[in-house]
């Protein structure tokens, strides 16, 4: 079974209406069947625009970069693409092939 690793970035601050779109994302991909996804918080970084995002200990800096990653099957990925391009009104979606070795305690699944 191949399987891919599927990276979404996104700012902190987007929205889609008031929800955070990384909180819609989530689960949008939770309700298609994906068995799971992490967000990570970067604390620093910059997009396109070239605007530094940081966390810095004596200001509060908002709007840092998201990076959304899934292991999931490429036929998953792939399906649910057009979909997760529709519901991200900017950000970037990457999927890289992964190389994967599972634990024991994880073959019983």
């Amino acid at each position: 079974m191949a399987y891919k690793l599927l990276n979404i970035y996104v700012d902190e601050d987007d929205k889609i209406g008031k929800q955070p779109l990384y909180e819609a994302v989530i689960h949008f991909l939770r309700d298609r069947g994906i068995k799971g996804a992490t967000v990570f918080k970067g604390v620093f970084g910059w997009g396109p625009d070239g605007v530094i995002h940081t966390v810095r200990l004596l200001r509060v800096s908002g709007n840092l970069p998201l990076k959304i990653e899934v292991i999931e099957e490429e036929e998953k990925i792939k399906a649910l693409l057009p979909e997760l391009q529709k519901l991200l009104s900017k950000g970037l979606i990457t999927i890289s092939p992964l190389e994967y070795y599972f634990t024991p305690q994880n073959e019983a699944h």
